[in-house]
């Protein structure tokens, strides 16, 4: 590896790796371990701590920093902060894929394969965690996650229940009060209750939107307005 590579891997993770070798595999892809005949070398078992590592962490730190949302509410939260598409993302704007070393019979272009990028990230947090530990993969993660605003993602359901169960330890509840229309074109009017009083309502093509409408509209007469993009 390269001293600039090295160099900009400081930069990245925070710190001067002490296992050059360790990081160096990181940015080693399974076409090129499998032409120079050292399948250990690729990245992939790296890939895979890296992955489970990220979303043990952030399981962790949704679980400490949200105790009273529902277990629906962190998993889509982590979704949010966790997928593929946002790892890739992150991946390309750090510059992995200028660092990452493929083989020759590797198709197409590292930079615009979305999986791949996301597996480099991964793999080299792998790297960080073998290398300094839990701590310093937590400083890695903290540094390109937003963790705390994860909740600003959920939808107007999920955001009602989390404030609900919070002030009041019960969960909403949602009726349909209203069902009108044919089969293949139905229309829905939901009402949200809870701490006895009907708090809000919606309209929707099924009950879901419908619902999802409700929550929106009770957020808003609390002052909650859903200020998602």
């Amino acid at each position: 590896m390269k001293k600039t590579e090295l160099e900009k891997i400081s930069g990245i993770v925070g710190f001067e790796p002490d296992d050059t070798r360790l990081f160096s595999k990181a940015f080693t892809h399974k076409t090129l371990a499998f032409q120079k005949g050292l399948l250990d070398m690729s990245n992939e078992r790296l890939e895979f701590l890296g992955d489970s590592v990220l979303n043990l962490y952030i399981s962790i730190r949704l679980f400490e920093i949200f105790p009273d949302a529902a277990e629906g509410a962190l998993t889509r939260m982590r979704s949010y902060l966790v997928n593929t598409r946002r790892l890739a993302k992150l991946s390309k704007e750090l510059g992995l894929h200028e660092i990452l070393k493929v083989g020759e019979s590797f198709e197409g272009d590292p930079a615009e394969q979305t999986s791949i990028l996301a597996d480099t990230f991964e793999a080299l947090l792998g790297a960080v965690y073998l290398n300094k530990g839990w701590e310093a993969s937590g400083a890695f993660i903290e540094k390109y996650f937003d963790i705390e605003k994860a909740s600003a993602k959920l939808d107007s359901k999920s955001k009602l229940q989390q404030i609900v169960q919070k002030e009041s330890g019960i969960l909403p509840q949602y009726t349909v009060v209203k069902e009108e229309g044919l089969p293949h074109k139905k229309h829905f009017v939901v009402e949200v209750e809870f701490s006895g009083a009907v708090r809000g309502s919606g309209e929707g093509s099924n009950k879901k939107n419908a619902q999802e409408c409700a929550a929106k509209n009770a957020l808003s007469k609390m002052g909650n307005t859903d200020d998602r993009k």
